[in-house]
């Protein structure tokens, strides 16, 4: 199985993901959350991982975003295909809710003893998943400028 963040990890959309302090101003993203705005986001080396993997594995997105039309149009438009999605708009509230780490840890928690790889860019989500015995955690960024 393996596990794939969106942002910076399979497409970079930094273009209209506008920072506060260092936190995403998900106000000012969401407004940016055009069907125009996401089709310029650019597919970055680890996509092609995630392609090639869904042939042979089970592939879920654990993503932190709140999914319009447009993303997932972008993603079969770009043959990004998933056997399963997390996004906030598809989670309990009480989930999505939540700040990243917690979050995807939450959506994962059903896959606490399956073994899989977990490509994420986040700092945060790093640290809480290289704790666990049962996942191999990849720091996106790395991992991009490898495949490069």
């Amino acid at each position: 199985m393996f596990v794939f963040d969106l942002d910076q990890t399979v497409v970079d959309s930094s273009h209209r993901t506008p920072y506060i302090q260092g936190k995403v101003d998900v106000v000012k993203y969401v407004s940016l959350q055009t069907k125009e705005n996401i089709y310029k986001d650019k597919i970055l080396p680890i996509a092609k991982v995630m392609q090639e993997k869904f042939q042979n594995s089970f592939v879920v997105i654990c993503t932190a975003r709140l999914m319009t039309q447009a993303d997932y149009e972008f993603l079969y438009d770009n043959n990004l295909q998933y056997h399963e999605i997390y996004e906030r708009g598809n989670v309990a509230e009480q989930i999505s809710t939540l700040k990243d780490g917690e979050y995807k840890m939450q959506c994962l928690k059903k896959y606490k003893n399956v073994q899989y790889t977990f490509y994420d860019d986040s700092e945060e989500v790093i640290e809480k998943f290289k704790a666990y015995k049962n996942v191999v955690m990849i720091d996106a960024k790395i991992e991009n400028e490898k495949l490069r």
